[in-house]
This record gives structure tokens, sequence and C-alpha cells, in this order.
């Protein structure tokens, strides 16, 4: 999967895979023209099933500023092999992800490039998150909450005492980003049999436990859709990103906000857990230490628990019974 050699120092690669939604890419290219940062180009990945999103990118080919660089997968890659595929191709010493269903702010290079301008030794820079609805209306209460919630708040705007944190906390959002080419080829998007519906969070744990320095702005960078797609899908990864918590090796100065994410994501990961079946990880879950006292006295834990019975029970109940 070698691509490119010499690596651009000033040029940007805004990295898009895309699947069967050329009215949304559409939307995403516009938003990249729109930069107003001048050297960047954009490098699409398409594990589209027809030729409907080829078409389209012909015709901003032909209206473009810069260099929009196409390839459709053939077979379809899936989306940890597309990513990876679009790192490896990035002409740029640094690259954005941005997934197809979602937008970037007109100044977004431009401010993330000046995080680097102040502090050249950065691994990654990344910003605030606006939410829109489907249909492109704004959502400010989700915008102030999604923020919040990831903790995107002022008090930790610029360089971060410890880069791993910013994986532990999903402060590291799930695209909208900058970062140093080499190091996200180093760590790479890694297969859904390893890690489930949580590649995006995956990947920027990793990215930041091994960063050598990594930057929050507190600015609006990008756009978050939300699409029925990505609603229905929200819980899903909890369960992963539990057990990759668990997993990670971390420095011991985040040994302490791995514990508290652990103790966030845990009523979510047994509730998930539980809804896959995997009743066994569901109790393992809710006995844990992980799953706080505070949490165990609302009645959330006891829907928990239903959930997890009735898991337990589905899977001793006989074919058929």
């Amino acid at each position: 999967m070698k691509e490119s050699k010499e690596l651009n120092p000033r040029l940007i690669s805004i990295c898009i895979p895309t699947c069967n939604r050329p009215g949304l890419l559409e939307e995403a290219i516009e938003s990249c023209e729109a930069q107003t940062y001048g050297e960047f180009e954009i490098v699409i990945g398409d594990d589209s099933s027809d030729e409907r999103t080829a078409q389209m990118v012909k015709r901003c080919r032909a209206r473009a500023r810069h260099p929009i660089r196409y390839e459709r997968n053939r077979p379809r890659l899936g989306q940890a092999s597309n990513v990876n595929r679009l790192f490896a191709r990035a002409r740029g010493a640094r690259l954005v992800l941005l997934h197809d269903d979602d937008l970037l702010e007109p100044h977004a290079l431009s401010t993330l490039d000046a995080c680097w301008r102040t502090d050249p030794q950065l691994t990654a820079a990344f910003g605030k998150q606006r939410v829109i609805a489907d249909d492109g209306t704004p959502r400010p209460e989700a915008t102030a909450r999604l923020n919040r919630d990831y903790r995107r708040v002022p008090e930790r705007a610029g360089r971060l005492a410890v880069p791993a944190l910013a994986g532990i906390d999903q402060m590291f959002p799930n695209n909208g980003y900058l970062v140093d080419t080499l190091a996200a080829r180093r760590v790479g998007y890694r297969l859904a049999a390893q890690v489930g519906e949580a590649c995006d969070f995956d990947f920027g744990l990793r990215l930041c436990v091994e960063a050598a320095a990594v930057c929050f702005v507190d600015e609006f960078v990008s756009i978050s859709r939300e699409t029925a797609l990505s609603i229905s899908t929200h819980a899903l990864p909890a369960m992963h990103a539990f057990a990759q918590l668990c997993a990670s090796d971390v420095p011991a100065a985040a040994h302490a906000a791995r514990a508290d994410a652990l103790r966030r994501v845990a009523p979510r990961a047994a509730s998930a857990y539980a809804r896959a079946g995997d009743a066994r990880a569901a109790w393992r879950v809710l006995l844990s230490k992980h799953y706080a006292l505070r949490d165990r006295l609302r009645a959330r834990f006891l829907y928990h628990l239903l959930l997890a019975t009735r898991s337990t029970l589905g899977a001793r109940m006989p074919p058929g019974g």
C-alpha cells in the first residue's frame, strides 16, 4: 500500500472515505473548496456500489480550484482499509480525515495550521465541532452538549500536558482533525474484527498515547451531521471503547483519567454487551469496579441488570425455545 515518497511540508491532504452518498460527499467537497488556507488537495476513496459518486466527482473536478484525487475501490475495502489507503495516498506532510457526511468550517485548515506555526513539534491538532441535523439545520443544544461531554472546553485549550488524555477522554474527534501524515500511517485504522464499531475512537486513543504533542484549539473547525444512521449506531462503540480502554497501555500520568473514562463508559458498555447477546461480558462490566457506586443507585442500573438477565436466559434457551 506504499504510495507517496516525498511529502510536501506545506500541503495538507484532506482524506475523504465515501460509500454511496454522492449528495453528501458533494457538500463535503464544497466545504473543502471554501477553505481560506490555500495549499491543499482532496483525496477520495470510494467504496460505492455504482457510478453516481464517480460522475459527481468528475463534475466537481471541472470547477475545483484545488486537486481532487479520486480512486474507486474494487472490490470495496471497508472503512478501516479505505482510510488506511487514503493515508497512504496523501502527498501532504499533514492530513485531515473528513467523513463524507461531515463538513469543514471555512477557516478550519488555517486555524489548525496556526497551531503548528506556534508549536512545530505537534503530532495532531483539533478543535470543536458543530452539530447539524440530517437536512443541515443547526442543532445548537446538541452542539453545546457534544463539546461539553467530550471536554472540548476553554480551560483545556492549548497544548495538552499529557497528550494521551485527548484520546482517553474522547476529546480527540472522529474526524476534522489535522495530524502528521507519517504518524497517521504508523498508527493506522484497525479492522472491525479487532475493534468492532469503535475504529475512530481506537485510532484517536492510540495516536494520542504515542503522540509527542497534541493541541486543542477552542474554535469550531468542523461540522458533524446527525444522520439517521449515525443516531441509530451511536451506542454501538461503547462496549468496544470499554475493552480498548481496559487494554490500553497509557502513561502513569493518565491512569486516573483512564479510570474516570471507564466509569463514564461502563453503563453504556454493559447495555451494549447485553443487547449484543454477550451476557458474560455484560455481567463482567456490571460487577466491575468501573460501574461506579453512584451509578448503581440509579434506575438505569436495574434496567441494565434486567438486560443482562434476559441476555443470560436467552443464551441458555435451546434453539427454537
